[in-house]
């Protein structure tokens, strides 16, 4: 009796649970969302364009639409929540859109934001009939203007003058936006020849740290104009432009160039001095006086040094006078030159990492100026066992009138002499292994006492352009530079 009362006892339960049940559903309420056409939050808000990344992804944004049943969407951005000047950052067919730092870049550049530091970008979809809420990013951004010369103005004048050599001549003045961004800017401000392109320029000078100025002497933009090839006492018109780059954490590089402003320079004559090496790295190692290689310098451009030859691993500067370390030039960076004129502190020196063949290029302007090396392949050229000075100007025509040359003992093409008496207005020619048939090297048209003979089986003699007297005979079959120095 017992077992009958508790089944019938669960029974009543059951059925008590069944008309509970019932009870509460009649009570529930299912509601759905309601139908929305919203751009979903992003998980990133904060972004910085890397320029070294250019192709990457800025950032990508999606969207639920279940209003317009639109497929051909807009993107909109602007810098502001208004979207009072709304810029279309591109189209989507679907429910998700991605742009490039360098698309997203560009058009924060042109919405032009008082800074490039975490600009704040309103982000919204128009599908046409319907427009999304908005989402916000804060980007920083690079620069894509160049910088804006303010001074000098172009066709502005400047005629040099030796009795005021180191007054301010020009001041080079410049606006940039780059300023406000958060990567380093280092300004080179450099010259040319008007209408060259800048194809050889010369670095007048460099800046940092936001300065947008640069003052320049008469001293200093003389030797720069006479460096571009600018005849002494004649106006000529020379380019003048700024290039900014910018370096960021990860050692990416933003290069940007201005316009260029032509005006109109009138050098005067100056003469720049004989330079010699110096250094481990030389054969005359960091001896002052041991016969030190003079460097070769460019018969058009007075204030150019080139020498293209051997180099031991080591170190080496430059000298203006045999015996003394001062005039001193070497670098204290890397790419720019540096002198002690006498009295201050000696620069640095310029690193040769390891041994072999290399063309250096030196352009002094005032006291500073720039350089550059390039390696250089010299297995290929010839190696001569003699050569030698022959012609009326050092005595006659004949073999034994010949005056050899000596081999550099580190460097088998590079040849020297000492002593040797030239007259005025004669003529001669550097012959190889004295041999008439196969080739000398011959005069290019310099005036000057230095320049770059051609090796050819005919054409002009030298004439000797120099007063009459003793000099000093250095020269490089490698590419064919010559020069004579007064004793």
């Amino acid at each position: 009796m017992k077992l009958i009362f508790n089944k019938f006892s669960g029974l009543i339960l059951i059925f008590a649970l069944l008309f509970t049940a019932c009870e509460n559903e009649e009570t529930i309420t299912i509601t759905e969302p309601d139908a929305a056409f919203e751009l979903l939050q992003p998980g990133i808000s904060n972004i910085l364009l890397n320029f070294g990344l250019q192709s990457n992804a800025a950032f990508t944004v999606t969207w639920n639409d279940d209003v317009t049943g639109s497929s051909s969407y807009t993107i909109q951005m602007a810098i502001t929540d208004d979207f009072a000047n709304p810029i279309t950052l591109g189209n989507s067919s679907t429910n998700s859109f991605t742009i490039s730092v360098t698309d997203l870049n560009m058009a924060i550049n042109s919405a032009n934001p008082a800074n490039l530091v975490d600009v704040p970008v309103f982000v919204r979809v128009d599908a046409g009939a319907a427009l999304s809420n908005s989402v916000l990013f804060f980007v920083t951004a690079y620069p894509e203007n160049p910088a804006e010369i303010t001074s000098p103005a172009a066709n502005d004048t400047f005629v040099l003058s030796l009795a005021t050599s180191g007054d301010i001549a020009m001041t080079v003045a410049w606006e940039d936006e780059g300023l406000t961004g958060p990567d380093a800017v280092e300004y080179t401000i450099e010259a040319a020849l008007g209408g060259t392109d800048f194809a050889n320029p010369v670095v007048l000078g460099t800046t940092s740290n936001g300065i947008t100025t640069l003052d320049i002497t008469h001293a200093d933009l003389n030797a720069a104009a006479l460096g571009l090839g600018a005849a002494a006492d004649v106006a000529a018109d020379v380019d003048i432009r700024i290039v900014a780059r910018s370096t960021n954490a990860n050692e990416n590089t933003l290069e940007r160039i201005s316009d260029s402003v032509t005006v109109s320079i009138t050098p005067y004559s100056v003469t720049f001095p004989f330079l010699y090496l110096v250094g481990d790295a030389t054969t005359p190692g960091w001896n002052n006086n041991n016969n030190n290689t003079a460097i070769f310098r460019n018969q058009d451009v007075p204030n150019n040094y080139i020498y293209t030859g051997y180099f031991n691993a080591g170190a080496f500067k430059l000298l203006e006078v045999l015996g003394q370390w001062q005039p001193q030039w070497g670098t204290n960076d890397g790419s720019t030159l540096a002198v002690n004129p006498g009295g201050g502190s000696d620069p640095g020196v310029f690193s040769v990492g390891s041994a072999g063949y290399y063309t250096y290029s030196f352009t002094t302007v005032g006291e500073g100026g720039s350089f550059t090396v390039q390696s250089y392949d010299a297995s290929s050229a010839p190696t001569y066992n003699r050569i030698g000075l022959i012609g009326q100007a050092i005595g006659g025509w004949g073999d034994a009138d010949e005056i050899d040359l000596t081999q550099d003992p580190n460097n088998p093409h590079l040849w020297s002499a000492s002593n040797i008496t030239f007259t005025n207005n004669d003529e001669f020619l550097i012959r190889p292994n004295d041999d008439w048939n196969n080739g000398l090297w011959r005069y290019t048209g310099s005036s000057e006492l230095w320049g770059q003979s051609n090796f050819a089986t005919s054409g002009n003699n030298f004439v000797f352009n120099g007063p009459s007297g003793s000099y000093d005979v250095w020269f490089n079959d490698l590419d064919g530079s010559y020069v004579f120095i007064p004793n």
